[in-house]
């Protein structure tokens, strides 16, 4: 085969990738526009005219009883709805919608604030990574008399903020919903086909969101996705045992150079009396 040959077949394999490409992104946006599209914008006006009548209304969801996580939490109430649809919590154009955000706060009407233990570095590096993830407002000191043991004292705002929300899955022409915080600190995820989004959906949706029945989260996920989460799951899983055995590796060993440090100033102490 000629050089010429060469460069024939290479130019046109190149034009039958480009052209596949340019098919690809005219069906994505076509199923963008004609699939998606008018699902999020009615997902955005079911949530705006929701939003509105919970606003005249006036009147929080009491929680009486939230997780077993903090007992101490004690009833919270759900309220201060707020909706966006960009990723600074503004309004996008009503014509490219891509994400959909519904916040709210589960708070106490009680104290601010409570305190909640950690005995050992371990278990606070564990309180501390599992605050951070949940987004709630948390401050901590060090128990009196006891810095070497890594004890703190956590005091956490009695303040759970919830999030529900859509973004689009371009690639694969779907939407994404994420739920963080609306039941015992859960994180869900639910991928959604376009054509599932209808009056039934929304209304399992919002009965859910207002506390009034739990037959949303029983809804089906596609199999094609289900293994998928669990995979997600299942590395979340070692990635947290992996941090938790790094810092109880860290204690050991700061265990240890303490006791070194304790034992070599007894010597010391010992030949310096001498």
């Amino acid at each position: 085969m000629g050089i010429l040959d060469d460069l024939r077949e290479q130019a046109i394999q190149k034009q039958s990738e480009q052209q596949e490409n340019t098919i690809l992104k005219e069906k994505l946006a076509h199923n963008y526009q004609i699939l998606i599209l008018p699902k999020m914008q009615l997902l955005f006006s079911y949530f705006k005219e929701l939003l509105d009548y919970l606003t005249v209304i006036e009147a929080p969801i009491c929680i009486p009883y939230y997780s077993n996580h903090y007992r101490k939490l004690g009833k919270l109430y759900q309220q201060d709805y707020r909706l966006s649809t960009d990723k600074h919590g503004g309004i996008a154009n009503y014509e490219k919608l891509t994400e959909i955000t519904l916040r709210f706060n589960c708070q106490g009407q009680e104290e601010g604030e409570f305190t909640h233990s950690a005995e050992s570095k371990t278990d606070a590096e564990q309180e501390k990574e599992f605050l951070s993830l949940h987004k709630i407002p948390f401050t901590y000191d060090r128990y009196l008399g006891n810095s070497e043991g890594g004890a703190l004292t956590f005091h956490i705002t009695r303040k759970i903020p919830v999030i529900f929300k859509f973004s689009i899955d371009y690639e694969n022409s779907r939407i994404i919903l994420t739920i963080h915080n609306h039941e015992d600190f859960e994180q869900r995820t639910q991928f959604i086909n376009p054509e599932q989004i209808n009056e039934a959906y929304m209304d399992k949706l919002a009965r859910y969101i207002l506390r009034k029945d739990s037959e949303f989260i029983q809804m089906d996920i596609d199999e094609t996705h289900k293994e998928k989460i669990r995979q997600q799951v299942e590395a979340q899983k070692k990635a947290h045992a992996e941090e938790l055995r790094a810092a109880h590796l860290r204690e050991e060993y700061e265990q240890k150079a303490a006791e070194a440090r304790k034992v070599k100033n007894r010597v010391k102490s010992f030949f310096n009396k001498k």
